[in-house]
Parts: structure tokens; C-alpha cells; sequence
């Protein structure tokens, strides 16, 4: 096999030296530094950020233990691997808009914090001084918030007694307890619109309050309520919030199984059998309260099971709550049904596209449900959709996009920014259906290749409710996802940074934001800006204490601090392992074998950089981060690894084997993301001082080593697969799609390469499937 040549370290060297020349001077260790300093920055999402990321992998692992596809593994088995008018406020005179410099600048504005300039992340100095005093500013206000935990479990316990009280009583209600005229249900809606335009403005207290007033009775209080209830568990995954939100779907089932037409209950057990709903004529024969009420029981529906999953933990949950969201699934799909056939016969009679007599409130329900269902279907592997497609599902991701903006009524067309369906218009469920697109553009498109990724038309989109809800955490998030993903590191940590102080409610929101600031600082490499950062959510975050432990250690380890207590700190990351639906999450398992492998080891190699590949962070850093930050570094380690012979490297040949493989594979993929920037980056600079060719031949060399050593490696075995991958990524972007295919197509295979002594699977392996799948299925055009 054919070794990196011209050779790496001189091409390397090569590098270092011509944007020294043309951006600045070479410090000690032959990083270049920049004449302009770079801002310490934003970066990839998993899980609505790490939620996001965590859900999706947590289900597809979940899928894949049922069908039986792969034999699972526990966290302990040895190596090897393994988010109304009177409320909606105008834009703050505090805060400033402005658009970008250039013409082909995003149109979405910059939107400064209300709060005071030194509450703002600065340019990170050179010693850091300034940014570590700021960063504890921010660890103590966060920290005012955490200081009351012991009266917030309290709290916790009294607001679960709460509602189990509220739910018996619900559940004793009569159908003349809750009845309600279309009078009532508009009134109900009209404070749905009320509360949604709080909760989005950031004021989520006064939402909740809002509809606590009727939720015991009333069908859209209770469904607006346990939706902040479920935003409210997920985000922070205590056991008593996620019991508190899967008590309020019950009552929201409740209350609106009461106000359903009534059916029969054979007629009831031929649908769930079918997987379908009521007819178009059947529905057609409902009154306004009726079908509303059988769109919240589907919504609810759908909530609680995916709530109860998460919550129960036990396959008997996930078979039972599955079926449950089988049958949402079949009231969503009847309910499209029901639309297609009402606005066609009304256009078979007046010519007019959609029948007036169903109100917006209810089509926005509709396009959200089924949007959504078809987007999340559309992206699974081919295969399990096929085995799913077996029960009554099918999804398309470009058609659930399609019906998540028909709620708006958006254009593709650049030059049409604004909406058809304007404020006074809309239905409340409208703002959540475009926040699902942003959600697909801005946030699922950074961690998984999926396809119709169109940021411009995010762009417009964000503008729009940025104008409409200045003050809102959410759009703010977005806002800097956007400029993230475009590369823009020093606007987007203004915009988190922005979100982040905008509000304190809900710490939890707070805490996603500052996530993603530390994953900028990873596409940054300011390893100690990440580590400060990690620290925060470690002391305040329920979302993975091992994750948020591990990044601590290994942003310390990779700064140079190799102290006992970063030690310990890396070797304690296996004792706060979670689990999820009854498995271990997926990132956790990564960080519980990076921990064992350095007690082996006593050392690890990069595993800053290391823990950024796996977070997504290398396709959101500019090329000038590329060049004079990553590729020296990873150079630099190289230069070691080459000098030194094995047999004397600090834990043997084989950890020398280990770490060279690792070194070649980063390498790799620092050189890809120089020669194929992400098509929707900004790059800068723009003309690159490596040759694309040269780029492309040299990556290609440094992946290729990685597999012709695949047969020797022992413990990270996860290389080998996302090597195949990361080749077909290369393949894919200078136009050998053939190629690319074959490599994709050897990742979803399932079968065992090049490590023939792996058993079980290997780290990272269903991130690796669906990044395939989702690269695969693009280039089929699919």
C-alpha cells in the first residue's frame, strides 16, 4: 500500500510555512497565528444538539436490537469496539440588526444581547485570560440556577404528586364535563395562540400558567400543555418530569377520546389492525370539534409514546408504545386523507384550491403530524424501512418537507422572502412546522448528509421569526446554527451567546446553547475554552454526565495538562454511563472505551480532535481553522509517531499502531474538508495553499493507510468503518459517484472488513449506518 507522500510531513510543513507568509507569524510549537484573531465559535448540534443526536441513534439502535440486525453489547463488555399579537413583541431598540457586509451575505441579522457588552463571549486572546474570567461570569450566572437544586427536587417530587392527583380526576370526567361548542374551541385555540407566542418570545412561565388554568377540561389547554411538558422532560431527562409529562398526554388523551365521534368497538379494532383511521366521508360527517378533537388525540398519542420509550426503558414499553405510535401514525395519514379529499371535491365545484370550511388551526395540525412523519421516515436505511414498510409505515423526506411548509405557505424561490399565509391567518400550529424545517436545514444537517438541505431557504425563514420574536431563544439558536454551519464562527458565537442570556426560565435551553459554544471552540481548536465550557454542563447538565466528563478530560489531556487529576477525571467517564429505552447511548459507550483504552494505555493520542470528528465539528470549521490549527497539530503528532520507533512508544507497538492509524484517519478528513468544503460554507481563504488535487491524492493516502493496517487493529476498530466512509465522502466529491457508492455500500453491509477479529460492533456504528445511508441515498437522488 502506497504511503502519504511529498511526504506528509513536508507537505505539512509546506502548509504551515505559506499561511504563515500570508496570514501571520508560526509560534513555537509551528501553529500558525493569525494577524486577525479568531473568535472562539459555534459548531455542530447532537442533540437538539446532543438530544437531537442522542434520540436519533437511541431509536435506531432500538430498532436494530428488535429486528435483531446486530447483536447488542453492553457497556461493560471488554474491547473490542463499540426545539399573539398582544404578545409578540417589537424588535428591542437594545438589540441591533444589521445585514451582512457582502452581497452574497445570509440575509438573517446579528442580533446582539440585551444584556451588557461584557456579558458577551469576547475574540478569545491569545492567553486566554479574558476569556476564562467571562466564561466564569457565565458559569456563576448559570450556577445562580443550580444553587436552589435541593428545593428543585423538592419541587420536582410535589409537581409528580401534582399531576397524578389531576390525572385521577380526569379520568373520572364524563363526556358532559368537557363538552365544548366551536364558540368554546376558538376561544381554547385563541389561547393556544396566546401561550404558543409567549413560549416563543421566551417567556415560558407565563405560557405555562396560561394553560394550567383549563387544563383539567379543556382540549387545547391540556394539549399545549403537555407539549411544554414534553419539551420540558426531554430537556431535562429527570425521571419525575418525564412521569409529569406522560401524566398530561394521558389527560390530554382523555379529554379528547371524550370529545371524538363515537364508533363502534369492533369498527375501533378493524383500524388499529388496518394501522388507519376514520374515512374521509366519516370525517367529513364530524362537527369542528370532533375532527380537532381527533387531531389532538393523535398528537397526544404520539407524544406520550415517545416519551413513555424514553421513560419506561424495557422492550415491553418500546413494543406497546410502538403500537401506539402506529396508531397515531394512521389517524395522521386519514386525517391527509381527509384534506386531499375535501379540497378536491371543493375545487371540482367553486375551482378553488382548498375548502374554507376547515380551518387553519386544523390544517396546520395535519401538515405538522404528517410533515414530520415523512421527513423521520424518509431518512431511515432502506432496509428498515422495508421491514417498517411491512406494518403500514412509508415516509419521503422531500414530500414531508413539502407539507411542513405548506402551513406557511413558503416559495423555494429565493427572490419570494416572505409568505403567502400571513399572521392574522395562520394556524397555531404554523410556527412549530416552520421551526421543524429549520430544525431539518440548520441542526440534522450538520450531523447526518441528508438530502434537500437548501440553507438559503432556511435563511428566509429564520428572518422572518426573528422579526416576529426577537426576544425568542429559539430562533436566536437557530440564528447562530445558521451562521455555524456557513463557517461564520465569530457571528455565530454571538448569536449563542445571545440566545443563552435571553432568558432564565429554563436552564436547560441555556445549557444546549452553551454546547454548541463548546463544540465551536472544538472546530477552533481552543481546547481550554471547550473545556471551561464542558465543565459548566458537566456540573449542570443531566443530559450525559459521561460525555460532558469525558470532554473535560480529553480538551484538558489535549491543551497539555496530563495531571493525575485529568487522569482521573478521563478514568472516571465509565462510572456515569446511562441508559435509555434499556441501552446505553451510543456517544457514551465511545467515551467509556476512550476511558478504558487510556487506563491501558496511560496516555491517548489528540483525543480533543478525536472527540470533534465524532461530534461533527471538522465540517463546521472554516479553512482557516483547517489550516492553521488542525493539520499542524495532527502533523505534529504524526512527526512523533514517525520519529519513534514502536517497540519503545509509551505503551507498545500496538498502542503505536493504534494512535498512527488515528493520526492518518484525522488527517484524512482535515484534508477532505480543505479540498471539498461543505457547499454551503463561506471559505475562507478562499484559494487554499494545498492544490485540491494534492488535497484530495494526500487524504486519500492517509485513509488508505488506515485500512491496510485495518487487520491489526484491536481496540479501535471504529476507524476502519468510517475510513470506508470518509473515502466514499472523498470519491463523492470529485464526482466518482460509482466509487463513492461501493464504499457506502460496504459501511451498510453490516458485514465484518478488514478487523476480521472484531466480535460484536464497533463504536459509533449506527451513526456510521445512517451517515451512509444518508450520503447514499442523496447521491441516488432519492
Amino acid at each position: 500500500m502506497a504511503q502519504p507522500t511529498s511526504d506528509t510531513k513536508a507537505l505539512d510543513s509546506q502548509v504551515v510555512s505559506n499561511t504563515a507568509n500570508a496570514n501571520g507569524s508560526t509560534d513555537a510549537n509551528g501553529s500558525t497565528v493569525s494577524s486577525t484573531v479568531v473568535n472562539a465559535a459555534t459548531a455542530a448540534l447532537n442533540t437538539v444538539t446532543l438530544g437531537a443526536s442522542k434520540a436519533a441513534e437511541v431509536a435506531t439502535s432500538a430498532v436494530s436490537g428488535v429486528t435483531g440486525t446486530f447483536k447488542a453489547q453492553e457497556p461493560d463488555a471488554p474491547m473490542p469496539e463499540e426545539t399573539d399579537e398582544q404578545v409578540e413583541e417589537q424588535i428591542d431598540p437594545n438589540h441591533i440588526y444589521y445585514h451582512a457586509e457582502t452581497e452574497d451575505e445570509p440575509v438573517t441579522p446579528v442580533v446582539e444581547s440585551s444584556k451588557p457588552k461584557e456579558f458577551l463571549t469576547p475574540s478569545a486572546p491569545a492567553n486566554g485570560a479574558d476569556y476564562s474570567a467571562n466564561t466564569a461570569k457565565s458559569s456563576a450566572s448559570l450556577g445562580q440556577v443550580s444553587d436552589h437544586q435541593a428545593l428543585d427536587d423538592s419541587a420536582g417530587q410535589e409537581s409528580t404528586q401534582k399531576a397524578k392527583d389531576k390525572s385521577a380526576r380526569i379520568a373520572k370526567l364524563k363526556f358532559a364535563d368537557v363538552k365544548i361548542n366551536e364558540s368554546d374551541l376558538d376561544e381554547g385555540l385563541q389561547v393556544c395562540h396566546t401561550a404558543l407566542n409567549l413560549f416563543l418570545n421566551s417567556r415560558m412561565i407565563e405560557a405555562e400558567r396560561l394553560l394550567e388554568e383549563h387544563a383539567d377540561k379543556r382540549l387545547y389547554h391540556a394539549l399545549g400543555l403537555s407539549v411544554i411538558s414534553v419539551i420540558k422532560g426531554f430537556m431535562t431527562f429527570e425521571p419525575q418530569d418525564l412521569a409529569v409529562a406522560i401524566s398530561h398526554c394521558k389527560d390530554s388523551l382523555v379529554i379528547a377520546q371524550l370529545l371524538r365521534k363515537p364508533s363502534s368497538a369492533i369498527g375501533n379494532l378493524g383500524r388499529f389492525v388496518r394501522g388507519t383511521g376514520q374515512s374521509p366521508q366519516t370525517m367529513h360527517g364530524m362537527t369542528k370539534v370532533q375532527r380537532h378533537a381527533e387531531l389532538v388525540y393523535a398528537e397526544s398519542l404520539l407524544l406520550k409514546a415517545i416519551t413513555g420509550i424514553v421513560y419506561s426503558g424495557d422492550i415491553f414499553a418500546f413494543v406497546s408504545e410502538a403500537l401506539n405510535m402506529r396508531n397515531a401514525y394512521g389517524i395522521f395519514r386519514s386525517l391527509d386523507k381527509y384534506l386531499d379529499w375535501a379540497d378536491q371535491k371543493h375545487m371540482q365545484g367553486t375551482g378553488l384550491a382548498h375548502d374554507p370550511t376547515i380551518d387553519a388551526d386544523f390544517r396546520s395540525g395535519v401538515y405538522l403530524g404528517n410533515g414530520l412523519i415523512g421527513v423521520i421516515l424518509g431518512l431511515l436505511p432502506s432496509k428498515l424501512l422495508k421491514i417498517m414498510d411491512v406494518f403500514g409505515y412509508g415516509g419521503n423526506t422531500m414530500v414531508g418537507l413539502d407539507i411542513l411548509s405548506q402551513a406557511g405557505k413558503w416559495s423555494p424561490d429565493p427572490k419570494r422572502t416572505k409568505p403567502e399565509i400571513e399572521k392574522k391567518d395562520e394556524g397555531v400550529r404554523r410556527a412549530v412546522c416552520d421551526m421543524s424545517i429549520l430544525l431539518y436545514h440548520l441542526v440534522l444537517s450538520t450531523f447526518l448528509p441528508v438530502p434537500y438541505v437548501n440553507i438559503t431557504y432556511a435563511d428566509k425563514i429564520l428572518h422572518y421569526h426573528l422579526e416576529r420574536y426577537p426576544q425568542g431563544i429559539f430562533f436566536l439558536y437557530f440564528s447562530g446554527r445558521l451562521y455555524s454551519t456557513q463557517g461564520l464562527n465569530e457571528r455565530a458565537i454571538q448569536q449563542f451567546t445571545a440566545a443563552r442570556d435571553v432568558q432564565k426560565e429554563y436552564v436547560q435551553l441555556r445549557h444546549i446553547c452553551v454546547w454548541d459554544m463548546s463544540l465551536c471552540n472544538l472546530s477552533l481548536g481552543h481546547w481550554q475554552e471547550a473545556q471551561a465550557q464542558f465543565d459548566v454542563l458537566l456540573k449542570e447538565s443531566n443530559w450525559s454526565k459521561a460525555v460532558y466528563n469525558y470532554a473535560v478530560g480529553a480538551t484538558r489531556w489535549q491543551s497539555g495538562d496530563e495531571s493525575a487529576e485529568t487522569n482521573a477525571v478521563i478514568c472516571k467517564t465509565t462510572s456515569l454511563m446511562q441508559r435509555i429505552a434499556g441501552k446505553s447511548i451510543p456517544l457514551e459507550k465511545f467515551a467509556s472505551r476512550k476511558s478504558k483504552k487510556f487506563k491501558l494505555q496511560n496516555r491517548l493520542l489528540v483525543p480533543a480532535m478525536e472527540l470533534g470528528y465524532v461530534f461533527h465539528t471538522f465540517s463546521n470549521a472554516s479553512r482557516k481553522s483547517l489550516l492553521e490549527v488542525h493539520l499542524p497539530e495532527i502533523s505534529k503528532a504524526l512527526g512523533h509517531l514517525t520519529e519513534t520507533d514502536p517497540s519503545a512508544y509509551e505503551g507498545g507497538a500496538q498502542a503505536h499502531l493504534e494512535d498512527l492509524c488515528l493520526a492518518h484517519f484525522l488527517r484524512g478528513v482535515i484534508l477532505r474538508f480543505i479540498a471539498q468544503p461543505e457547499p454551503h460554507a463561506k471559505v475562507t481563504p478562499a484559494n487554499s495553499p494545498i492544490p485540491k488535487a494534492e488535497a484530495e491524492e494526500q487524504a486519500l493516502l492517509s485513509l488508505q493507510t488506515v485500512l491496510s493496517n485495518g487487520s491489526k487493529i484491536m481496540l479501535d476498530h471504529w476507524l476502519i468503518y468510517f475510513a470506508h466512509y470518509e473515502i466514499g465522502r472523498l470519491y463523492a466529491g470529485s464526482g466518482q459517484i460509482e466509487k463513492a457508492k461501493e464504499q457506502f455500500n460496504l459501511v451498510l453491509s453490516g458485514k465484518i472488513l478488514e478487523d476480521k477479529v472484531r466480535k460484536g460492533k464497533y463504536s459509533l456504528q449506527n451513526m456510521c449506518l445512517l451517515r451512509s445511508n444518508g450520503v447514499l441515498r442523496t447521491l441516488e437522488g432519492n
